[in-house]
């Protein structure tokens, strides 16, 4: 399945120890504002950044370019999104990608709005540990993670942690 995620998800699923996996299981697309994005924190030696920079070496994260600029105008205007905010969704939108992995309030709003396939990290983690990629301690070591770096309610990752336990 070919997946497009924002740099907020990409920073958030590094953090979380859980990208690289994602990445051996689904093909990733990022955009290229996307891309300059996360590499920002490449001079501080972020792991977000260097993980993402080897995984886009690897091909394990593909560049991709979001076609249509007045997509990606209106989607920024119409929802109040950045630049790679808009084109990650413009890539699903345009059908280069068959769903989305974000975090972002209004990138969320956007997505459901338009009918996308919409993940978010807390969901890629379950996903995961559901389809035995990961056991239930690494799954639970991510959710906390998303919890200390990522801006989610309590009973998300709670609820998310419960499942884990008794699934």
């Amino acid at each position: 399945m070919k997946v497009a995620v924002d740099s907020c998800s990409i920073i958030l699923l590094a953090k979380a120890t859980i990208l690289e996996t994602l990445s051996n299981k689904y093909d990733l697309f990022i955009t290229e504002k996307v891309h300059k994005e996360i590499l920002q924190g490449r001079d501080k030696n972020f792991l977000d950044a260097l993980l993402t920079e080897r995984l886009v070496k690897e091909k394990k994260i593909i560049i991709s370019k979001a076609v249509n600029n007045n997509l990606t105008k209106k989607l920024m205007r119409d929802f109040n999104l950045g630049a790679g905010e808009a084109e990650t969704l413009a890539l699903v939108m345009e059908k280069q990608c068959e769903a989305i992995i974000t975090d972002n309030k209004q990138g969320r709003k956007s997505a459901f709005i338009h009918g996308l396939n919409l993940i978010g990290s807390v969901d890629v983690i379950s996903a995961l540990y559901r389809l035995k990629l990961i056991d239930e301690d690494k799954a639970a070591e991510g959710l906390k993670r998303l919890r200390e770096f990522g801006w989610f309610h309590d009973y998300l990752i709670d609820k998310a942690l419960e499942d884990i336990k008794h699934a």
